[in-house]
């Protein structure tokens, strides 16, 4: 029971009608109070409090001062000889009705089909059977009782769920599912299928990959759980992503199969979720690594040579005196030659664009490494959008995914999109200039340019995945009557001015 009250909600659940206050008057000579205790406390949890903790003091005093006595039950025994005599009284005085065969029907048909279908938290349900307990003036059996058959009913209720779905399960599909427990070499599918992403790279990526072709190929629609509260089926999830292939193989048919069901069908929306979570990691990984290579190359390379007026001075010098000796001769004796190795890095460094040498860099590590990712991932992953201002996106993903094995290095100008693909600053490192005197698009720097591309759009959802479950459809999480609701809110006739 909560301990703080305020003074609105003391007025609505635990004011005493004038009905209570001439009973309590009426059967109590001593202990009025804990009469109104225990009749106020049946009234607004279905049962009778054990001792005076079980009632917050803004409620015990609320109640002394509706039958005029002092705030004070500590010498009431609620579970003594007077306590119980009061119960008694409580219950007839409501009409409450003992917890019969007919009244034990009635809870079991309740739980099974308002409660448990909705998979409710324990303090949720508690809640909830406290109040079917009062409003049915029923009188709520020992805890030992009714957790028993509490339990009992959510055991059977869970049996009849993996029955249903495992009766959805065609042969076939039992088939397959009972393959993921087998021995293949390299032990169980269900082992590597259930494994973690592990550390972002080219390798967790392809091997995530090869997870989702392995759970698209049990051939496994939504449907399977349809009419499954999500709730329950991420609590079946669970109970089977903690048992090993080895105790799955030991369930009967009727467990393991729905089981194994429960796990990978919401599992392949899981990892395609993680897939997108490696391909905005490893992209952003690109970028951050080579600025770091490009920020520490241009530290090191970025030495200021002191004293280049006093330099140039002893060249001219040395040169105006002997125009016609070498450059070891003349010039070395007056400035050795890692001084003008100094001043060439130092040039270099400030002379070069460190966005280029990054971008540079970027190419370099995708080109070398990362780039293998591209068709595997194009082919595993469906990326869409409802705005058709990001078509050109979805647009250039669709091209690089149709040209994998044409092998060419260059696009025309006219068969890729540019816009809303390529920022500005990039665009002259992107498209190059051809031998005959055309523009072309440089592939490699295209799709690169693509990904950052997609990672920015990923990440405030204008571009989403088909069966993903974080990455899914923004228009999924939108309520089932907003159509409706927009348009009526957006007619002309509701803003209408009405002018008299």
């Amino acid at each position: 029971m909560k301990r703080l009250w305020s003074v609105d909600e003391l007025g609505e659940r635990w004011t005493l009608s004038p009905d209570d206050v001439a009973f309590i008057a009426g059967n109590a000579d001593a202990g009025k109070l804990g009469l109104a205790c225990q009749l106020a406390f049946w009234r607004s949890q279905g049962r009778f409090p054990d001792e005076e903790a079980d009632l917050a003091p803004a409620v015990i005093a609320h109640l002394a001062g509706q039958i005029g006595v002092e705030a004070d039950v500590e010498s009431y025994a609620f579970t003594g000889r007077s306590g119980r005599r009061h119960r008694q009284l409580v219950l007839d005085h409501l009409a409450v009705g003992t917890f019969d065969h007919a009244a034990e029907a009635a809870f079991r048909s309740w739980l099974l089909s308002d409660m448990l279908p909705r998979e409710p938290t324990l303090s949720a349900l508690e809640d909830e059977i406290t109040g079917w307990f009062a409003a049915r003036r029923v009188v709520r059996p020992g805890s030992y009782r009714l957790d028993r058959l509490v339990r009992s009913l959510r055991a059977g209720h869970d049996d009849a769920m993996l029955a249903a779905v495992g009766d959805r399960l065609d042969d076939g599909a039992r088939s397959r599912l009972n393959a993921l427990l087998a021995d293949d070499g390299e032990g169980a599918a269900y082992t590597r299928l259930s494994a973690d992403p592990g550390k972002p790279g080219l390798d967790s990526l392809l091997a995530e990959i090869a997870k989702l072709e392995l759970v698209r190929g049990l051939e496994l629609s939504a449907e399977l759980l349809g009419g499954v509260h999500p709730d329950l089926v991420k609590r079946f999830r669970r109970r089977a992503a903690v048992e090993s292939a080895w105790e799955l193989r030991r369930h009967p048919d009727r467990i393991r199969l729905p089981l194994l069901a429960f796990y990978c069908v919401p599992r392949e929306a899981e990892i395609v979720d993680g897939l997108v979570d490696l391909l905005i990691q490893i992209t952003h990984r690109i970028t951050v690594k080579a600025e770091r290579r490009v920020v520490t190359e241009l530290l090191e390379e970025a030495r200021a040579v002191r004293g280049k007026t006093g330099i140039l001075f002893k060249v001219a010098s040395a040169v105006t005196g002997a125009p016609d000796g070498s450059v070891r001769e003349v010039i070395f004796p007056v400035v050795d030659e890692r001084t003008f190795q100094a001043l060439v890095k130092e040039a270099l460094a400030t002379g070069s664009a460190p966005a280029r040498r990054v971008h540079k860099a970027v190419r370099a590590s995708y080109g070398a490494y990362y780039r293998r990712m591209m068709p595997k991932l194009l082919a595993a992953l469906d990326f869409r959008s409802n705005n058709s201002a990001h078509k050109p996106l979805t647009d250039a993903l669709a091209k690089i995914r149709a040209a994998e094995n044409d092998g060419r290095q260059y696009f025309s100008t006219a068969e890729v999109a540019i816009e809303g693909v390529v920022r500005p600053k990039w665009r002259d490192i992107v498209i190059e200039e051809a031998p005959d005197g055309s523009e072309r698009v440089n592939r490699i720097n295209y799709e690169i340019c693509v990904l950052q591309t997609l990672r920015e759009k990923l990440r405030c959802k204008e571009v989403w995945v088909t069966g993903a479950g974080r990455f899914r459809n923004p228009d999924d999480d939108l309520p089932a009557d907003f159509a409706e609701c927009h348009r009526s809110c957006n007619s002309p006739q509701k803003w209408a001015l009405k002018i008299p």
